[in-house]
Protein backbone atom coordinates (compact mmCIF):
# COMPACT_ATOMS: atom_id res chain seq x y z
CA UNK A 1 0.00 0.00 0.00
CA UNK A 2 1.53 3.55 -0.81
CA UNK A 3 2.90 5.57 2.01
CA UNK A 4 1.10 8.52 0.30
CA UNK A 5 -2.48 6.98 0.92
CA UNK A 6 -2.01 6.78 4.47
CA UNK A 7 -0.80 10.66 4.28
CA UNK A 8 -3.78 11.30 2.54
CA UNK A 9 -6.13 9.50 5.10
CA UNK A 10 -4.56 11.44 7.63
CA UNK A 11 -5.13 14.98 6.91
CA UNK A 12 -8.43 14.24 5.49
CA UNK A 13 -9.29 12.92 9.06
CA UNK A 14 -7.04 15.74 10.70
CA UNK A 15 -9.16 18.29 8.78
CA UNK A 16 -12.43 17.27 9.99
CA UNK A 17 -11.26 17.44 13.65
CA UNK A 18 -9.70 21.60 12.84
CA UNK A 19 -12.75 22.57 11.57
CA UNK A 20 -15.05 21.12 14.51
CA UNK A 21 -12.03 22.67 17.01
CA UNK A 22 -12.61 25.92 15.11
CA UNK A 23 -16.16 26.14 15.52
CA UNK A 24 -15.61 25.39 19.20
CA UNK A 25 -13.49 27.91 20.05
CA UNK A 26 -13.98 30.84 17.72
CA UNK A 27 -17.71 30.53 18.41
CA UNK A 28 -18.37 34.59 18.56
CA UNK A 29 -16.35 35.05 15.10
CA UNK A 30 -17.56 31.91 13.56
CA UNK A 31 -20.08 33.64 10.93
CA UNK A 32 -17.85 36.26 9.29
CA UNK A 33 -14.51 33.57 9.77
CA UNK A 34 -16.91 30.88 8.37
CA UNK A 35 -17.78 32.64 5.42
CA UNK A 36 -14.26 33.42 4.03
CA UNK A 37 -13.66 30.26 4.84
CA UNK A 38 -15.93 28.89 2.70
CA UNK A 39 -15.64 31.47 0.03
CA UNK A 40 -11.83 30.61 -0.48
CA UNK A 41 -12.28 26.95 -0.69
CA UNK A 42 -15.17 26.74 -3.03
CA UNK A 43 -12.89 29.14 -5.26
CA UNK A 44 -9.96 26.83 -5.09
CA UNK A 45 -12.04 23.72 -5.92
CA UNK A 46 -13.76 25.62 -8.75
CA UNK A 47 -10.05 26.67 -10.25
CA UNK A 48 -8.46 23.96 -9.68
CA UNK A 49 -11.56 21.35 -10.95
CA UNK A 50 -11.67 24.25 -14.27
CA UNK A 51 -7.83 24.86 -14.56
CA UNK A 52 -6.43 21.92 -13.80
CA UNK A 53 -8.38 18.12 -13.18
CA UNK A 54 -10.77 18.71 -15.83
CA UNK A 55 -8.29 18.74 -19.07
CA UNK A 56 -6.86 16.00 -17.06
CA UNK A 57 -10.00 13.87 -17.03
CA UNK A 58 -10.72 14.58 -20.68
CA UNK A 59 -7.15 13.81 -21.89
CA UNK A 60 -7.39 10.97 -20.37
CA UNK A 61 -10.90 9.15 -20.73
CA UNK A 62 -12.41 11.25 -23.86
CA UNK A 63 -15.96 12.65 -24.41
CA UNK A 64 -17.01 9.94 -21.22
CA UNK A 65 -15.15 12.17 -18.98
CA UNK A 66 -18.48 14.31 -19.65
CA UNK A 67 -20.88 11.73 -18.54
CA UNK A 68 -19.46 11.10 -15.52
CA UNK A 69 -19.09 14.58 -14.55
CA UNK A 70 -22.70 15.21 -15.00
CA UNK A 71 -23.48 11.84 -13.31
CA UNK A 72 -21.31 13.57 -10.19
CA UNK A 73 -23.71 16.92 -10.68
CA UNK A 74 -26.71 15.18 -10.73
CA UNK A 75 -25.73 13.03 -7.46
CA UNK A 76 -24.92 16.21 -5.72
CA UNK A 77 -28.33 17.98 -6.37
CA UNK A 78 -29.86 14.20 -4.99
CA UNK A 79 -28.07 14.36 -1.78
CA UNK A 80 -28.58 17.83 -1.46
CA UNK A 81 -31.65 17.00 -1.18
CA UNK A 82 -31.16 14.63 2.24
CA UNK A 83 -28.58 17.30 3.52
CA UNK A 84 -30.22 20.07 2.91
CA UNK A 85 -27.32 21.69 2.06
CA UNK A 86 -24.94 20.76 4.83
CA UNK A 87 -22.41 20.68 2.25
CA UNK A 88 -21.94 24.39 1.20
CA UNK A 89 -22.23 25.70 4.68
CA UNK A 90 -26.02 25.88 5.83
CA UNK A 91 -26.72 25.86 9.34
CA UNK A 92 -29.95 23.38 10.63
CA UNK A 93 -31.61 23.97 14.36
CA UNK A 94 -34.38 22.11 13.58
CA UNK A 95 -35.73 18.25 12.73
CA UNK A 96 -35.92 15.31 14.82
CA UNK A 97 -33.42 11.99 14.61
CA UNK A 98 -34.50 11.03 11.34
CA UNK A 99 -33.67 14.70 9.73
CA UNK A 100 -30.13 14.41 10.98
CA UNK A 101 -30.34 10.82 9.81
CA UNK A 102 -30.96 11.61 6.42
CA UNK A 103 -27.83 14.51 6.59
CA UNK A 104 -25.59 12.26 7.69
CA UNK A 105 -26.01 9.21 4.80
CA UNK A 106 -25.83 12.37 2.53
CA UNK A 107 -22.80 13.68 3.65
CA UNK A 108 -21.11 9.87 4.21
CA UNK A 109 -21.71 9.34 0.43
CA UNK A 110 -20.37 12.85 -0.01
CA UNK A 111 -17.38 12.09 2.47
CA UNK A 112 -16.89 8.72 0.71
CA UNK A 113 -16.76 9.91 -2.77
CA UNK A 114 -14.30 12.70 -1.68
CA UNK A 115 -11.66 10.11 -0.67
CA UNK A 116 -11.63 7.43 -2.96
CA UNK A 117 -9.59 9.71 -5.54
CA UNK A 118 -6.62 9.70 -2.90
CA UNK A 119 -6.58 6.14 -3.04
CA UNK A 120 -5.48 5.72 -6.47
CA UNK A 121 -2.32 6.80 -8.44
CA UNK A 122 -3.24 10.42 -8.99
CA UNK A 123 0.34 10.78 -10.18
CA UNK A 124 0.11 8.17 -13.03
CA UNK A 125 -3.42 9.32 -14.00
CA UNK A 126 -1.42 13.11 -14.79
CA UNK A 127 1.43 11.64 -16.16
CA UNK A 128 -0.86 9.23 -18.56
CA UNK A 129 -2.55 12.55 -19.62
CA UNK A 130 0.16 14.50 -20.42
CA UNK A 131 2.12 11.70 -22.83
CA UNK A 132 -0.70 12.39 -24.79
CA UNK A 133 -0.87 16.20 -24.93
CA UNK A 134 2.90 16.89 -24.66
CA UNK A 135 4.97 13.79 -23.14
CA UNK A 136 7.12 16.32 -21.24
CA UNK A 137 4.98 17.57 -18.12
CA UNK A 138 5.56 15.61 -14.68
CA UNK A 139 3.82 17.85 -12.25
CA UNK A 140 1.93 15.51 -9.95
CA UNK A 141 -1.59 17.33 -8.98
CA UNK A 142 -2.81 14.69 -6.25
CA UNK A 143 -1.32 17.60 -3.32
CA UNK A 144 -3.09 20.18 -5.03
CA UNK A 145 -6.38 18.35 -4.95
CA UNK A 146 -5.87 16.93 -1.02
CA UNK A 147 -5.26 20.42 0.14
CA UNK A 148 -8.46 21.41 -1.75
CA UNK A 149 -10.28 18.48 -0.30
CA UNK A 150 -9.05 19.33 3.42
CA UNK A 151 -9.76 22.89 3.12
CA UNK A 152 -13.64 21.44 2.44
CA UNK A 153 -13.30 18.82 5.04
CA UNK A 154 -12.47 21.91 7.42
CA UNK A 155 -15.70 23.73 6.67
CA UNK A 156 -17.65 20.20 6.90
CA UNK A 157 -16.52 19.90 10.32
CA UNK A 158 -17.43 23.36 11.25
CA UNK A 159 -20.81 22.72 10.42
CA UNK A 160 -20.80 19.10 11.14
CA UNK A 161 -19.61 20.05 14.75
CA UNK A 162 -22.69 22.92 14.98
CA UNK A 163 -25.20 20.55 13.63
CA UNK A 164 -23.94 17.62 16.47
CA UNK A 165 -23.96 20.74 19.33
CA UNK A 166 -27.44 21.53 18.13
CA UNK A 167 -29.31 18.59 18.81
CA UNK A 168 -27.32 18.12 22.28
CA UNK A 169 -24.16 15.62 21.58
CA UNK A 170 -22.11 16.19 24.89
CA UNK A 171 -18.22 16.17 24.57
CA UNK A 172 -17.55 12.45 24.53
CA UNK A 173 -20.71 11.61 21.94
CA UNK A 174 -19.90 14.84 19.90
CA UNK A 175 -16.21 13.90 20.01
CA UNK A 176 -16.94 10.11 18.76
CA UNK A 177 -19.44 11.56 16.26
CA UNK A 178 -17.33 13.97 14.67
CA UNK A 179 -14.14 10.95 14.58
CA UNK A 180 -16.70 8.44 13.29
CA UNK A 181 -17.24 10.92 10.40
CA UNK A 182 -13.68 12.05 10.16
CA UNK A 183 -12.71 8.17 9.11
CA UNK A 184 -15.10 8.23 6.11
CA UNK A 185 -13.27 10.16 3.76
CA UNK A 186 -9.89 8.19 4.32
CA UNK A 187 -12.23 4.77 4.02
CA UNK A 188 -13.00 5.97 0.73
CA UNK A 189 -9.33 6.07 -0.30
CA UNK A 190 -8.74 2.77 0.97
CA UNK A 191 -11.04 1.31 -0.85
CA UNK A 192 -10.24 2.69 -3.71
CA UNK A 193 -6.73 1.35 -3.47
CA UNK A 194 -8.17 -1.79 -2.52
CA UNK A 195 -10.24 -2.38 -5.04
CA UNK A 196 -7.38 -1.24 -7.38
CA UNK A 197 -4.94 -4.04 -6.20
CA UNK A 198 -7.93 -6.31 -6.84
CA UNK A 199 -8.27 -5.00 -10.74
CA UNK A 200 -4.34 -5.20 -10.90
CA UNK A 201 -3.17 -2.93 -13.98
CA UNK A 202 -6.75 -1.70 -14.23
CA UNK A 203 -6.38 -0.01 -11.30
CA UNK A 204 -6.85 3.54 -13.16
CA UNK A 205 -10.59 2.34 -14.52
CA UNK A 206 -12.08 2.91 -11.38
CA UNK A 207 -9.70 6.35 -10.40
CA UNK A 208 -10.43 8.26 -13.35
CA UNK A 209 -14.07 7.73 -13.21
CA UNK A 210 -13.92 8.77 -9.33
CA UNK A 211 -12.51 11.51 -9.98
CA UNK A 212 -14.87 12.84 -12.67
CA UNK A 213 -17.47 12.10 -10.47
CA UNK A 214 -15.95 13.96 -7.91
CA UNK A 215 -14.88 17.29 -10.32
CA UNK A 216 -18.68 16.84 -10.93
CA UNK A 217 -19.54 16.88 -7.12
CA UNK A 218 -17.16 19.84 -6.81
CA UNK A 219 -18.50 22.28 -9.37
CA UNK A 220 -21.65 21.43 -7.39
CA UNK A 221 -20.78 22.44 -4.17
CA UNK A 222 -18.11 25.43 -5.09
CA UNK A 223 -20.69 27.25 -7.33
CA UNK A 224 -23.95 26.87 -4.89
CA UNK A 225 -21.29 28.29 -2.29
CA UNK A 226 -19.94 31.26 -4.25
CA UNK A 227 -23.44 32.20 -5.62
CA UNK A 228 -25.21 31.59 -2.14
CA UNK A 229 -22.89 32.83 0.15
CA UNK A 230 -24.03 36.54 0.23
CA UNK A 231 -27.93 36.15 1.20
CA UNK A 232 -28.15 39.91 0.20
CA UNK A 233 -26.71 39.29 -2.55
CA UNK A 234 -24.63 43.45 -2.04
CA UNK A 235 -20.79 43.36 -3.18
CA UNK A 236 -18.80 41.89 -0.45
CA UNK A 237 -15.31 43.28 -0.51
CA UNK A 238 -13.98 40.80 1.69
CA UNK A 239 -15.86 37.76 0.10
CA UNK A 240 -14.28 38.94 -3.29
CA UNK A 241 -10.67 39.00 -1.96
CA UNK A 242 -10.97 35.80 -0.54
CA UNK A 243 -12.42 34.60 -3.72
CA UNK A 244 -9.49 35.93 -5.91
CA UNK A 245 -6.94 34.20 -3.55
CA UNK A 246 -8.55 30.85 -3.65
CA UNK A 247 -8.42 31.10 -7.70
CA UNK A 248 -4.78 32.54 -7.63
CA UNK A 249 -3.87 30.31 -5.00
CA UNK A 250 -5.17 26.81 -7.10
CA UNK A 251 -3.45 28.78 -10.27
CA UNK A 252 -0.21 29.19 -8.47
CA UNK A 253 0.14 25.46 -6.93
CA UNK A 254 -0.77 23.76 -10.09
Amino acid sequence: MNASIFFSAIVLFLSVLTGAWIQAFLVKKQNSLFKLMLSFSAAYLLALSLLHILPEVFVSMGKVAGWYILGGFLLQVVLDYFSHGIEHGHHHHHGGSNFLYGIMAALWIHAFIEGMPFGGNLSHVHHHAHEHEHGLEHMDFGNSLLLGISLHKLTEGFVVAALFRNFGYQRFKLILALCVFALVAPAGAFFNDFAGQMLGDGADSLTLPMLSILVGILLHVSTIILFENDEYHKFNRSKFIAILSGILAASLIC
